[in-house]
Formats: structure tokens, sequence, C-alpha cells
């Protein structure tokens, strides 16, 4: 029979072994995810902070490249970033706060709240239909000349709703689904008329002053907000400032800024009663009928074939001049991603799937060269000659030339003065794509630009056949023909 103290030390052994085989794993995983995230930052798809999460303890945090690149600021993470539309679950909160307060009612209509808004559709529009985007309202970021004539300029609430959330319906409430940025500005109006604070008081002294997000806020151009990254675009030829963005515009759509350690706190206060009782918490994360979405969030149910049970994940992107940002959440594990990048256009979504994966120890796939990358740095090694074989070269492998992918970079091309290029690659698109009003409309405007009429003609009335509603189009053809 073995002694006491040999039962002990076996004990003993057994704990610190099980112990240092689950560091080493930790060791490695985290390993994996910083090798996964570098990848991307070394293809100059990603700037920003990444943090993982299980129970609010940080798994995997860490910070890659830079704030600000004119005084080579590096990220840290206290690095506050604009995260766009992730703004979109907070409000959501705050209009159920108010359900809960007895102040608003979910499937009464619009008019109740906002008496001068037009009222042939706010009798028509519920709150509900606001929060997930079954309203048949527009989304005012798609109106035209939206970047050059508004977004640059200060407007009151109510000079927006007027200017550029008050047009007509694109269909009956309720019966699809169109995401609307117009019904989360027209939600922030809701909230300040029924709780008689504004937007931004409310979402202080309602959600991050009791969570303590003390680096969290509504942004503003015009305070100093410490440590507050730059935003910047990401261009073939390197990075450039972005464009200026007065905040009264995103407003209750996107007006936010955070950093990842303070949207751990946020994921972990939804796990509990602070901010809202259990059957509003429960319609929250309710999707409509015509869509995934729910009140603020994106809600999917993840393969349990792939990963072995049911897993339920709340999510929800962000987009804003110079940044975009993730939020992914598994429920029954509370376990939390957080991607906040500065350099505009980040894959999130495969970044996501690719940590998610690492975590559960399943495939992952590794960032690789951007199609428009290859095809630039083919255009600066050969000319166009060299754009078009690596063009040829990449259909023959069966790489994704995206229609949209590949107009794109016409137009950045078009932008650097690269006009023989720009034709070159709007040729191989609408080759490609020969069915598409799109493709030729953009020929048809690159070879305008070069000062070749006849086959700017020809490519606009090609685009006209295919498209005959198209606008552009018709004003380019009845410009040419009259010259």
């Amino acid at each position: 029979m073995l002694s006491k103290q040999l039962v002990l030390l076996y004990s003993f052994l057994i704990v610190s072994l099980a112990l240092f085989s689950g560091a080493t794993n930790a060791n490695n995983q985290q390993q994996k995810m910083d090798s996964f995230i570098q990848k991307y930052h070394d293809l100059k798809q990603f700037n920003g902070n990444i943090l993982v999460a299980k129970q609010g303890k940080v798994i995997f945090e860490k910070s890659y490249g830079y704030a600000n690149f004119e005084w080579d600021i590096k990220h840290t993470p206290n690095t506050k970033f604009r995260i766009g539309s992730i703004t979109k679950q907070f409000t959501a909160m705050l209009t159920l706060q108010l359900v809960q307060d007895g102040k608003v009612e979910l499937d009464k209509p619009i008019a109740t709240y906002l008496p001068d808004y037009r009222p042939d559709t706010a009798q028509q529009i519920t709150v509900r239909q606001l929060l997930n985007h079954t309203s048949g309202l527009t989304n005012y970021t798609q109106a035209n000349n939206f970047r050059q004539n508004y977004s640059r300029n200060p407007y009151s609430v109510d000079e927006f709703i007027k200017l550029l959330c008050s047009d007509d319906l694109l269909f009956e409430p309720g019966s699809k689904f169109r995401y609307s940025n117009s019904g989360y500005f027209l939600l922030g109006a809701i909230i300040e008329k029924a709780s008689g604070k504004t937007y931004q008081q409310l979402l202080q002294t309602n959600i991050l002053t009791p969570l303590g997000m003390s680096d969290s806020g509504y942004d503003s151009s015009s305070n100093i907000i410490k440590y507050r990254a730059s935003g910047y675009n990401n261009n073939l030829d390197g990075y450039t400032n972005t464009a200026y963005l007065d905040m009264s515009i995103p407003y209750a759509a996107g007006s936010m800024y955070s950093t990842a350690r303070d949207l751990v706190k946020w994921d972990q206060a939804l796990y509990t009663n602070k901010l809202l009782n259990n059957e509003l918490k429960s319609q929250m994360y309710t999707t409509s009928t015509q869509r995934n979405y729910a009140l603020g969030w994106e809600v999917n149910q993840l393969k349990t074939q792939k990963y072995g049970k049911p897993l339920t994940q709340i999510q929800h992107g962000g987009g804003i001049n110079g940044f975009n940002a993730f939020i992914s959440r598994i429920a029954e594990e509370q376990l939390l991603v957080v991607i906040l990048n500065n350099t505009g256009g980040a894959p999130l979504t495969p970044m996501t799937e690719g940590l998610l994966n690492i975590y559960y120890d399943k495939p992952y796939k590794i960032a690789t060269e951007n199609v428009d990358s290859q095809l630039y740095n083919a255009l600066l090694a050969g000319g166009v000659a060299g754009l078009k074989s690596k063009y040829s070269e990449l259909k023959e492998q069966n790489n994704p030339l995206r229609e949209r992918t590949i107009n794109y970079f016409g137009y950045e091309l078009m932008t650097m003065k690269k006009l023989d290029a720009a034709i070159a690659i709007f040729e191989l698109n609408a080759a490609q794509y020969p069915d598409s009003a799109n493709t030729h409309d953009s020929l048809g405007e690159a070879y305008l630009t070069a000062n070749k009429p006849t086959l700017a003609l020809r490519s606009y009335q090609t685009a006209l056949a295919l498209n005959p509603e198209s606008e552009s189009a018709k004003k380019a053809i009845k410009q040419l023909l009259l010259k």
C-alpha cells in the first residue's frame, strides 16, 4: 500500500502535469492566433487591435500597426476606434430600456413618438421595424452625392430627418428586409423624444457609466479624446487620410468610439440583468421572419456538425470613414471576438471565422494576397502587358475575379492617373461579364476620360441596352451625341 505522502506527491504531479498541459495548449492557441492575424497585417489587410475573451477573461489580445502613421504612434490596448454600426446595438439597448420603463412600445407606430414626421409613413412603421430593418425606409448613406454634398456638414436631428430620412418607402413595412441607417437615425430621435435627454446623454447615463466603459463614447471631431486613432484609406499605392465626416450624421446609427477592452465589459453585461430584463433581452435576439437580423444584432446558428454542439453567434460589423470593426459573441460559451481596424476595409468576417476555428481547434484558412494587389504589383513590374498577363494567369487558376472587385480596381487606377491600365482592366472585366451593364458603363467612363468618344459612345450604348433605366448611360450618350 502506498504511503499517504506518496499518494499526495502522486496527486500533486498529476495536477501539475494537467496545469502544464493546459498552459502549453493555451500558449499554442495564442501563437496560432497571433500568426494568423500577423499574416493579414503583413499583407496590409489589417491594422488595429484584436481581442478574444472567454467569460470576460482575455485569452488573446494584441495590437498590430499604427494608430497614427504621421507620428509613428503604435496601437496599444488603450487605442480608441470609431466602431460605426456597432453603435446600433447600443441604440437598440437604449430603445429597449425605454420599453422597460413604459415610455416606448415596440409595436406602436412611430407617429406616436415623432408627431412631426411625415404622417403617411409614420403611421405605417413601427419601432420594432426600425430596429430590425424591415421599415421600408431608404438608407441615407446611399443618397446621390452623399459624401460630396452632405457628409461634412453639421445638422440638427430634425434638420437631417427632413433632409435625408423622409423619402418615400421602398416597400410595405414588415414585408422585406433592407438595411437602413435612416431607420436608426429615427430611433435616435425617438429615444430623445421619449426620454427628454439627448442621445449622447442617455447613452452615457444608461450604459457607459453603469458599466464603467470610460474609454467609450459619442465621437466628436472638436473634442480632445486621448488615445483616439486616426482613420485612413487603404489604397493600393499606400495609406491616405480618410475624408472628414461630421459626427452629427452617423448619430444613433454609427457615432460611437470604443476600445476592445470596453467591449468586453459590454459583452459581459449582456449576460446579466444589469441593463435589461430577460424578457426584453430575449426579444433583442429574436430575428425577423425576413432575415437573420434581430434588434441591433445579427443572429446565426453555427453548424453543429463542425463544432460538435449547437452554437449561437450574435454579431455585428461597423464601417465608417477610415475604420471598420466587428464584434462576435458565442452565447453558449460566452466567447467573444473583437476586431478594431483603422485602415478601412479589413476582411473582418474571415478573420473572425479563423479566430473561432483556432479556438475550437478546427481547420482555418490563412490570409492570401488580394487579387487587386496582385494585379497592381504585376502592373508595376511589367506595365499594362504584365497586368493583362497576370489577369489571364489568375483566371486560369480559377481565382475569384469578381466583377465588383475588378471594377473597383479599375477606378482606383483612374484615381492614380493610370488611365491606360484602367482601360485595360475595364475591357477585361467587360469581356468577362458581357451581360453586366455596369462593366460597360465603367468602360465608357474610362474611354470618355481618355478622350476616346467613339469607343465611349459604343460602351454606353451597350450599357443602356442591358439596363434601359441607367441614368448615367443616358446622360453620357446625350452629351456624346451633342458633340
